[in-house]
């Protein structure tokens, strides 16, 4: 028998199948699924076995070097795969090497073990031993008498703490039979620090209890379609989740809770240890290797029933799946940048539909076409009209800043913002303030001659940082100091414009100098746990204001923050992207619900430039249904989802006529094999142009957008897509190819 691989690397030339012998000391412990390591050409690389075969497509087979891990995936996940490559079009082994840790497809995985001592003959007969040898053998008698005592003891801290305890002395011991040596296996423990408080489960409201009833009555059945829990913020939609999994335990099935942010990871898993203690297992890209593998481990042997986690947590290795819960599914952070630039949301249903489990998707906010999909029966709709405890919804108020600058106030916050402020911190509560942009100013530029400091490598501003007195790119990280004299005109007067959180957070100290201020966003939490730590001493109270991006507009619960300040609802809204006002309204119904989680009534001011835009307009009365008739007569017109399915294509290289080049071919040759084989009325094809960031990291980017009907076979597309690719020569110089099914961005 020969087994069939597919190799983890995304080159084109390692998109098939490849035939290589199995080892003797091998042929017992190879099966589909095995992580190997193979020999392909002078290098050897991490490779999957999908099936294995009697005849090889070559005469010279090379060997298969040796298992990566003892632990497989299961068939189902194969499949799983060739869905992801089928539709996403990457590489099998790009799919498959999304379902291991990285510690495993490197080889590298390692069961951390921990040496123990222990008793090697029954206590009776160590006992009468401590006492024989207390004169002969004084040092051997204390550390008999420590083992006894303790139990098994690990090797160190028995030298380290036992009284007259020697390595000579333990040795002694364990060469006359007495104790013995005992490997146990430590697990590396993501939780250890969360403390954990017992609580009862609360009393369901009439809405929670009949879509539990719901969605509990779908696990019976064989083929459940996704349900779409459409619930205002601070429903208690974390709660049906919760209730929904204990009947899935009681089933003896296991459950995957996907969280949109790492940010909001900490909190979900603390409510959940509450609840199911040690059943809890966690994945995420914040863990470090070793925790990661015994996390992913204890989700494979079923040690924990229920695992919770970002994006790649949908490839849990979990056995016997009940159900999986998408929360905040609207969040453009379930999308994969890199290949396969899978959506975890789709995944999550084509998963759940493979296992005959229940998928749920949960949302204040739901995504236009999912909830297109719940208005035609593709999804079952389940709403929560009220918060829980008959919380009321904060009230909003959107103040126009051209009003605000042709009055004369030119500050960062309007004169209704600052006045609140003060009157919140008076009152001892506390405050958000959201701006979706980190930094301190936006560009600096000089006010002589007009230049602005951009990336050498990418066509966009650099962002000043107070902290370190640099510009830096938020796309390659390039900084440099900023000059004090303009490097153009030899001028002097640089000045910063714009605001970034570290901006904002500046100016609140000087206007509020008693108030305690922290900011969350990428800058403040690259420290493993930083997320964690802002978190729970703002909701301890240590601070009064909280500045964030949008790593504090969804899921946090804190119950003393009785106001909520959008310094800028314009951020999003003239980006060229057809989503831009979905995502103002998202980020401003979801930030606007952090406020009056308690008894207090919360308050919302939006800032905004727009006021008239319908995203502000219709987020200000939390009005969803009116905002997705607006936005959905948009996609219509324009035949954007969910009306077709958009294909992304961007060409990248360092020589841009090469660029231009080679897409413009691409999309003449696709336009002729969409004549050739009849499917021409069902693609249309925009561009070639250049991107809206024309050049990331020093490459010139060019983008052309596939807009697809629904009806057309997407399977056959998507072949007709790799063969125009294909079909066209490549230049000498470097090109890199991106294929985005489903783009969550278009810039």
């Amino acid at each position: 028998m020969y087994a069939e691989v597919v190799v983890d690397i995304p080159s084109k030339s390692a998109k098939g199948l490849f035939h290589y012998g199995i080892p003797t000391r091998l042929r017992d412990t190879v099966r589909i699924g095995s992580a190997v390591l193979v020999p392909f050409g002078t290098r050897k690389l991490t490779g999957y076995i999908v099936g294995f075969t009697e005849t090889p497509d070559i005469s010279k087979v090379k060997d298969i070097c040796k298992i990566q891990s003892d632990t497989v995936i299961p068939g189902q996940m194969v499949k799983l795969a060739e869905f992801i490559r089928d539709y996403y079009m990457s590489s099998l082994g790009e799919a498959i090497a999304q379902m291991y840790p990285a510690s495993v497809r490197r080889g590298k995985a390692r069961i951390k073990t921990e040496s123990f001592v222990g008793l090697a003959v029954p206590q009776e007969d160590a006992r009468a031993l401590v006492v024989s040898m207390k004169k002969r053998a004084p040092r051997q008698s204390q550390t008999l008498e420590t083992v006894l005592q303790r139990g098994p003891v690990i090797s160190k801290r028995l030298l380290n703490k036992g009284p007259g305890s020697t390595r000579g002395a333990v040795n002694a011991l364990i060469r006359k039979g007495i104790l013995k040596e005992i490997k146990k296996e430590i697990l590396r423990s993501p939780v250890k620090g969360i403390p954990r408080v017992q609580k009862a489960a609360p009393t369901l409201t009439p809405e929670q209890k009949e879509a539990v009833a719901i969605i509990i009555d779908g696990l019976d059945q064989v083929s459940p379609k996704p349900y779409l829990l459409h619930g205002v913020t601070a429903s208690g939609k974390t709660e049906i989740y919760m209730h929904v999994i204990e009947s899935v335990l009681e089933k003896g099935r296991s459950a995957i809770v996907l969280v949109p942010e790492i940010s909001l990871a900490p909190q979900m898993i603390t409510e959940f240890l509450n609840r199911f203690g040690r059943n809890v297992a966690v994945l995420h890209s914040k863990l470090s290797p070793g925790e990661r593998y015994d996390e992913w481990r204890r989700a494979e042997q079923g040690d924990a029933k229920i695992v919770i986690g970002a994006r790649s947590a949908v490839f849990a290795p979990t056995k016997d799946l009940g159900i999986i819960v998408v929360d905040e599914e609207h969040e453009n952070s379930y999308k994969q940048e890199e290949s396969p630039r899978y959506h975890a949301r789709n995944i999550a249903c084509e998963r759940a539909k493979m296992s005959g489990a229940v998928c749920l998707l949960g949302s204040a906010t739901p995504s236009v076409e999912s909830y297109y999909k719940a208005l035609n029966g593709d999804y079952k709709l389940l709403e929560l009209t009220q918060r829980v405890e008959m919380w009321e919804m904060p009230s909003v108020e959107v103040v126009d800043m051209r009003e605000e600058l042709a009055e004369g106030n030119k500050t960062i916050f309007s004169r209704s913002l600052s006045h609140a402020i003060s009157h919140r911190l008076a009152d001892g509560d506390q405050i958000i303030l959201f701006l979706n942009r980190r930094g301190y100013s936006t560009f600096v530029l000089c006010r002589e001659c007009g230049y602005s400091m951009k990336c050498p490598e990418c066509d966009v501003s650099l962002t000043y940082h107070t902290s370190s007195n640099n510009v830096r790119c938020h796309y390659c990280d390039y900084s440099e100091r900023v000059p004090s004299i303009c490097p153009k005109c030899k001028g002097r007067y640089i000045k910063y414009f714009g605001a970034g959180t570290q901006k904002i957070e500046e100016e609140v100290k000087r206007m509020f100098p008693h108030a305690r201020t922290v900011r969350m966003d990428t800058d403040t939490t690259q420290r493993k746990g930083a997320h964690e730590s802002i978190v729970n001493s703002f909701k301890n109270g240590d601070y009064d204001i909280l500045v964030g991006t949008q790593m504090v507009a969804k899921g946090l619960d804190f119950p003393n923050v009785t106001l909520v300040g959008v310094i800028s609802a314009d951020t999003c809204l003239n980006l060229p992207d057809y989503r831009a006002g979905e995502r103002t309204f998202q980020l401003l119904t979801q930030v606007a619900g952090r406020a009056g989680r308690g008894e207090k009534k919360g308050h919302v001011i939006v800032q905004t430039y727009s006021p008239e835009h319908y995203s502000i307009k219709l987020g200000k009365d939390y009005n969803y249904k009116g905002f997705y008739n607006e936005e959905i007569a948009c996609r219509k017109e324009g035949f954007y989802p969910p009306f077709s399915r958009l294909v992304h294509v961007v060409i990248s290289g360092k020589h841009l006529p090469a660029v231009e080049s080679y897409i413009t071919a691409f999309v003449r040759m696709l336009q002729s094999k969409s004549r050739l084989s009849n499917q021409e009325n069902n693609i249309r094809i925009l561009g070639p142009a250049p991107c809206t960031l024309a050049r990331i990291k020093g490459m010139h980017r060019w983008q052309a957008l596939l807009k697809i009907n629904l009806d057309a076979d997407s399977y056959s597309l998507n072949m007709l897509i790799k063969e125009a690719l294909e079909a066209c020569p490549l230049p000498s110089y470097d090109i890199i190819t991106s294929i985005d099914i489903d783009p969550g961005s278009m810039l």
